[in-house]
């Protein structure tokens, strides 16, 4: 489900109507006035991950490498943390937006979220597995 924030800024004599939009958990979009900018919280984590989708690796989204970031069907962690729960299994179907399992990070569980609706492939991890910013998670096609 995503969750959306409304706001209006005035600069000078131009007023600009911005809709912040939860796609999935780090992925966002981002309304101002009528064009819309794709943000992921991966972009300030991990400059390496940008350069990878900068220069249309295959399957790069560009702008979005991070915890939902298909590339190749693969979703990745956008921060380091610990694998708590895993919530589909190898076959499942998912659609955008549902939660394929939760990552502890500073003390708190983050739900990552599949970007793409699709079936299961692999799964790349177990639950107790610490995984670092860019490794992959889940195999979604």
């Amino acid at each position: 489900m995503s969750k959306i924030n409304k706001f209006q800024l005035n600069i000078g004599n131009v007023k600009y109507d911005i809709n912040i939009e939860e796609k999935a958990y780090g992925l966002y979009d981002v309304k101002v006035n009528d064009e819309t900018f794709k943000i992921s919280i991966a972009d300030l984590l991990s400059p390496s991950l940008q350069a990878t989708a900068a220069a249309g690796a295959p399957g790069a989204v560009a702008g979005i490498p991070g915890a939902t970031a298909a590339v190749g069907g693969t979703i990745k962690a956008a921060m380091p943390g610990t694998v708590m729960t895993l919530k589909v299994k190898v076959g499942d179907t998912v659609k955008e937006g549902d939660v394929i399992l939760t990552l502890e990070t500073m003390k708190m569980e983050n739900p990552i979220k599949s970007n793409r609706a699709g079936t299961v492939k692999e799964i790349k991890v177990q639950p107790g597995k610490f995984v670092n910013v860019g490794d992959p998670l889940v195999v979604i096609e």
